[in-house]
């Protein structure tokens, strides 16, 4: 493992290249460019707000502050899924590139992820703006911003490694990735708050729901984002073992999902 980290870094202008290329092609010959990765997140925004702080009158929380809960759970959750979707397929979409050029297979998708981060620090750059504009007041927590984004591209990266590693000798697992993302959405605390659950379910069935790591991702970027009613005692205490657990998790992926690619990286060419 130590001589590919080794072989990643010798080949990081290559990364570099890729990701800039990846964030370049995205909005080539667009009108409104960079503008388009803020159009996404304030589209579901509207659409959630309307249905569930609208339509359906979700009282658990102050509606004053929903739209920024919602962007606080949105914008994390939006670097796993553009991440995900693009990764999982790279290495097969680069297949005459993976035949004919040598070079670590796994730039190809963390080239993703340094694209999807671009987009992310846009995005929440945006958010504390539109915070510090409405007044709402941020935690101390805020300067943990980076911490817990290079902690959610941990888990991302092992993720994004582990499934584009299947997907060379499985195709399904492109497809299956795009309903996995969809029920995953639904099992993490971004359009309701986590009391929902605690108060709603039995406690078996939390505690169950607690193992999803995008739960505690979600809820940390929640709590740190800024400081509301929303984030009172039914909200998320940040606990030491919540978090301890979610890093161990991450740094497992990670280590799992490149040691994984590595390995198998050598049969890529013979199976696309």
């Amino acid at each position: 493992m130590k001589e590919n980290l080794k072989r990643l870094f010798e080949y990081r202008e290559l990364l570099f290249n890729l990701t800039r290329k990846e964030v370049k092609v995205k909005y080539k010959n667009s009108f409104l460019g960079f503008i388009w990765s803020l159009v996404t997140p304030l589209m579901m925004l509207v659409v959630f707000y309307v249905a569930f702080g609208v339509i359906f009158k979700l009282r658990a929380m102050d509606m004053k502050y929903y739209a920024f809960y919602l962007m606080a759970g949105i914008l994390p959750w939006n670097f796993l899924s553009q991440t995900l979707t693009q990764g999982v397929a790279s290495v097969v979409m680069n297949s005459d590139l993976v035949k004919k050029v040598y070079f670590p297979r796994e730039v190809l998708p963390l080239s993703y992820l340094g694209s999807a981060s671009f987009h992310f620090l846009l995005q929440e750059a945006m958010l504390i703006v539109f915070l510090l504009a409405f007044r709402v007041p941020l935690t101390p927590w805020i300067f943990m911003l980076p911490v817990l984004m290079l902690l959610e591209a941990v888990f991302i990266a092992g993720l994004t490694l582990l499934l584009s590693t299947l997907n060379v000798f499985f195709r399904d697992v492109q497809h299956f990735t795009e309903i996995l993302l969809m029920a995953w959405f639904w099992m993490t605390p971004i359009v309701y708050p986590i009391s929902q659950i605690r108060d709603n379910l039995p406690a078996w069935a939390a505690k169950l729901y607690m193992l999803n790591p995008m739960t505690h991702i979600v809820l940390m970027w929640q709590r740190i984002t800024y400081n509301s009613p929303v984030n009172g005692p039914a909200s998320y205490s940040m606990s030491p073992a919540g978090v301890i657990g979610t890093v161990a998790c991450s740094l497992g992926l990670l280590i799992v999902g490149y040691v994984t690619f590595t390995r198998l990286e050598g049969r890529f060419a013979e199976f696309i």
